[in-house]
């Protein structure tokens, strides 16, 4: 709980022919950080295993069925069936043939689209022709006329009749679209021409190639598409019988390709010296055992496993690698464990600070936020998230998980306050403890803000220490200003301080439990060079070490006393929520008096029990993350961890 896992490094030698079957089978087990085996190679006896030409053309094939499926309409979620472990070969000829059947409909699609897209231009065309019944050949052979055909507005074509009457026929069409045909001698051509250019009158060609009429054109043409479309209907329903055919397959061979991948980078991170392959990770010790069974069972027994404990190994100990970070997790502490990495991953021979992250996180929460119905809402909402059947996710499941733990710490500090869903009247609801608006309750509540501070502070500084000392760094965890001569120091300052405030008198001496530590502390970097180089300024000088000894103790003094002043907030928090639920509960009272005031009353309470929860649920998680953060975290949490990541195929086996 309070420890990451233990970890040992493995060194998995195999022989080349084995290298497949060892990756897949460390995928699918899912216990190994695998980390680069040519860098740990500390003889740099091993080579990188090229992999460039192989992914090359396993991401074409994943690239050909990606197309096939989104081109066949294979939907994901469509039954899978097993085929099996295709070699690649039999995967590539097979899209290969899959391929080849879609493109051949394909290329017959885009002819007949093509095809039905020209006769539906000259269908249009044709449409726009005033006389559809007239046999065009006819009006072609009167050599003694000029014929034009086009479009005009009607009151331009009023007009038109106006001024070439006499000398032009017009013949309008009778669905009111502005098509026109004009008739005239053709020695008045030009005449009408033009008069017809200044109202307006655009023209289009007749139909050359029309001989009869045009609507038993437009009837043939229309039959051509009829048939073109039928066509295109047998075209598609071969695709759509194509995906019926190869849908399951293809879906099985994407995830087959996926597969392919993952080991393929995986492999990329492996090294070979002739026909020996080198795999390297780590893993929790827990998990050795399992793991020498797999590696056993992937190479026939001949498989080798070599284990160093990570305390043990050369790299670590010299700063060169960093010991993976897994954490004992369980399902109250996952939500707090996301605070945790958002702000770092922690070192490996640093405790896990999950238990106290969680502890503090919910107590600072429901002092802020105490009230019992507010908080049984919360609660609620939580429970809600984590059980629910619904398929939630993972960290939204933690989420309520933390709704959950708050909402009942709510419900706790709610009874302490005697609030309920922010109304407070302590002859119906009586507080176990005070009231956060009462005049003679404040300045307890606050200064109870203050010691809950000193307690998280203190508790803090002691996981420094711990850490310092599981790191085997024993001078640092003594002398820091967040190690043991820091705790000294606090302690002996509020001892000091609680003392003159209840007795009102001070003695001399009691300045040495401040004065002590401090100077300890001043003389810290001398103490360090005369343990470790046997003089006290080494590369130094007094005076630098004079200055940043004064340093040291400035930020020791004003780092205790900002951190300690800052849990006020807490406090103050805390009656700004009972102050809000106080205001909503005068509107309450308010609109009691007026018409329809029992209504109003309910839906403000509602309303603003509802605005109470959103609003200052998030205010008081805002205030707990920082106090976390800055004031907590800033004097224990190192960080610079690297988190564990097993390598599965499993994770990228889907849809």
């Amino acid at each position: 709980m309070f420890t990451p896992a233990k970890m040992c490094k493995v060194n998995i030698l195999v022989l080349q022919k084995h290298l497949d079957s060892i990756t897949s089978s460390l995928g699918d087990s899912g216990m190994i950080h695998l980390v680069n085996a040519v860098d740990q190679s500390q003889d740099h006896l091993l080579n990188t295993i090229d992999i460039k030409q192989s992914n090359l053309a396993l991401q074409n094939m994943l690239s050909r069925c990606r197309l096939l499926i989104d081109a066949l309409g294979i939907e994901n979620d469509a039954l899978v069936p097993d085929i099996g472990e295709l070699e690649r070969e039999e995967i590539d000829a097979l899209l290969t043939k899959v391929y080849e059947r879609y493109r051949e409909q394909d290329q017959v699609i885009a002819k007949l689209l093509q095809e039905t897209d020209s006769i539906s231009k000259e269908n249009l065309r044709l449409t726009e022709f005033p006389l559809q019944n007239i046999r065009l050949a006819a009006l072609r052979n009167l050599s003694h006329f000029y014929m034009v055909t086009g479009k005009m507005h009607m009151d331009a074509f009023l007009r038109a009749r106006q001024i070439l009457e006499g000398q032009a026929l017009f013949v309008r069409s009778e669905d009111n679209s502005g098509k026109v045909l004009v008739l005239s001698s053709r020695r008045n051509r030009w005449m009408v021409e033009e008069d017809l250019q200044k109202l307006g009158f655009v023209k289009f060609a007749a139909p050359e190639d029309v001989q009869g009429e045009v609507a038993e054109k437009r009837h043939e043409l229309e039959d051509e598409i009829d048939a073109l479309r039928s066509k295109l209907d047998t075209a598609r329903l071969a695709v759509l019988r194509l995906g019926e055919q190869y849908g399951g397959v293809l879906l099985a061979i994407k995830r087959q390709l996926n597969s392919y991948l993952v080991v393929q980078q995986a492999q990329g991170m492996f090294g070979r010296l002739n026909h020996l392959c080198c795999v390297t990770g780590w893993v929790p010790k827990e998990n050795l055992e399992p793991l020498r069974k797999v590696v056993s069972k992937a190479t026939d027994g001949v498989g080798i496993v070599e284990a160093i404990d990570a305390d043990d190994d050369a790299l670590v100990k010299a700063g060169l690698d960093s010991v993976p970070v897994k954490f004992r997790s369980t399902a109250v502490e996952r939500p707090f464990q996301m605070l945790v990495t958002n702000f770092a991953i922690p070192n490996y021979h640093e405790l896990d600070p999950s238990f106290f992250v969680g502890l503090t996180f919910v107590i600072m929460f429901g002092y802020m936020f105490g009230d019992v119905g507010q908080g049984a809402v919360l609660a609620l909402l939580g429970l809600y998230l984590r059980f629910s059947r619904r398929a939630f996710k993972p960290a939204l499941r933690d989420v309520g998980t933390l709704f959950s733990l708050c909402g009942l710490s709510a419900v706790v500090f709610g009874f302490c306050y005697g609030s309920f869903f922010g109304y407070e009247n302590h002859a119906f609801f009586a507080p176990l403890w005070l009231g956060p608006i009462q005049q003679r309750d404040i300045p307890q509540l606050l200064l109870t803000a203050v010691g809950m501070g000193v307690v998280f502070i203190s508790i803090a500084v002691m996981i420094n220490v711990c850490n310092h000392f599981l790191a085997k760094r024993y001078f640092e965890g003594a002398f820091d200003k967040f190690g043991l001569l820091g705790i000294c120091f606090y302690w002996g300052m509020l001892g000091v301080g609680i003392n003159v405030a209840i007795t009102r008198s001070f003695a001399l001496w009691q300045l040495l439990f401040v004065a002590v530590p401090l100077l300890l502390l001043f003389l810290k970097e001398p103490l360090h060079n005369l343990i470790h180089h046997h003089n006290p300024f080494y590369q130094s000088s007094c005076f630098n070490v004079v200055l940043e000894g004064s340093i040291e103790l400035m930020e020791t003094l004003t780092g205790y006393l900002s951190g300690t002043v800052s849990f006020v907030r807490v406090g103050a928090f805390a009656i700004s929520h009972a102050a809000l639920c106080l205001a909503v509960f005068a509107i309450v009272g308010m609109l009691q008096d007026l018409t329809m005031g029992g209504v109003l009353s309910v839906i403000v309470a509602v309303l603003g029990n509802l605005l109470i929860i959103l609003f200052e649920g998030m205010v008081a998680a805002i205030q707990c993350v920082r106090l976390e953060y800055y004031e907590l975290f800033s004097r224990f949490f190192q960080g610079g961890g690297v988190a564990y990541q097993p390598f599965r195929i499993e994770e990228e086996k889907g849809p």
